[in-house]
């Protein structure tokens, strides 16, 4: 897949093209990328996907921004792994949020991408204020030749799914759910850092993960997970939260949620080392103990679950 940030990159061409922000590449994103590529295929054209970046809302109402559920590296690797030929990413900055749909549309579709059929959601929006829809597109559109497709927004449990939903159930610790939405599980970029070095007082060491700056990762809890080095999977037990059975002021759960992993049967030093997290179950509540020996019995506990459990990607080589 070739990827362009600016349009002036993009050669001449008649394309299929899909449009949307997509953060998470859901499976109604993935159904509206996938029928870009199959419509271009049959007709023998490109495939494209525009996208934006950063995401609209960190520009036009910063503090309404919600956390990313895939940072930009992440969202290209998924876009390509659907068949796309080709993905625009366009820089959003004010002053393309300033833009009127009318100039939207011919900036565009009236310089080198030249689309013969657009597909988006059905609750697409664009242009100053999101002034333009899918009609104001489709009637663009006639005026071209343009054929426009608005997809209705897929379901799943009776209800529509979509990105906000996804955060909500994260922040619930539901990845079960999650893993169904996306069709994979959901996942934590991030480094391994310094932490305090508790878990080798405990006898059970864990590698501190600092997420990237913005993204979302689950709520409080005790999760089934592969961490993945490079391409290596490795099965672990990840707690995410604020360690409440060493938390001494009310100060300490002020702190940032932490992401811990003990990795079983795992030796590398990894400090420094870029990782991705995939939360397969969630096995239990954070909790807070009277004392460090119910905390270490717990553990024991927890990662003898783990051993049991033989939905890790290394039990599926």
């Amino acid at each position: 897949m070739r990827v362009y940030r600016d349009l002036d990159e993009v050669p001449h061409g008649k394309r299929v093209v899909a449009i949307g922000t997509f953060d998470g590449v859901h499976i109604g994103h993935q159904q509206i990328i996938g029928d870009a590529a199959r419509e271009a295929g049959e007709r023998g054209i490109k495939s494209m996907v525009i996208t934006f970046h950063p995401h609209p809302l960190s520009v036009i109402a910063p503090d309404k921004c919600p956390p990313i559920l895939t940072p930009l590296n992440v969202k290209t690797d998924l876009i390509g792994d659907l068949g796309v030929d080709e993905l625009l990413i366009i820089p959003f900055t004010d002053e393309f949020s300033q833009l009127s749909p009318t100039v939207f549309c011919e900036m565009l579709f009236t310089t080198n991408v030249e689309a013969v059929k657009v597909i988006v959601g059905d609750n697409f929006r664009f242009g100053h204020k999101a002034a333009g829809d899918v009609n104001f597109l489709r009637e663009f559109g006639e005026g071209l030749g343009m054929e426009v497709v608005a997809e209705p927004l897929v379901t799943a449990g009776d209800k529509p799914i979509s990105s906000t939903r996804i955060r909500n159930l994260l922040v619930e610790g539901n990845v079960a759910e999650v893993r169904e939405i996306l069709s994979r599980p959901p996942s934590t970029h991030g480094r391994v850092v310094h932490g305090d070095k508790r878990g080798r007082t405990l006898g059970v060491r864990t590698a501190n993960i600092e997420a990237c700056v913005g993204c979302i990762f689950p709520g409080k809890g005790v999760y089934l997970a592969d961490l993945f080095v490079g391409k290596d999977p490795y099965a672990c037990l990840v707690n995410v939260g604020h360690n409440p059975t060493f938390c001494s002021t009310d100060e300490d759960h002020l702190e940032k949620m932490r992401i811990e992993a003990h990795v079983l049967d795992f030796e590398r030093n990894i400090y420094g080392m870029d990782v991705r997290v995939d939360f397969l179950e969630r096995l239990r509540d954070e909790q807070k103990f009277d004392n460090p020996e119910e905390l270490i019995e717990q553990i024991k506990s927890d990662i003898a679950a783990a051993r049991r459990y033989d939905g890790f990607a290394v039990s599926r080589k």
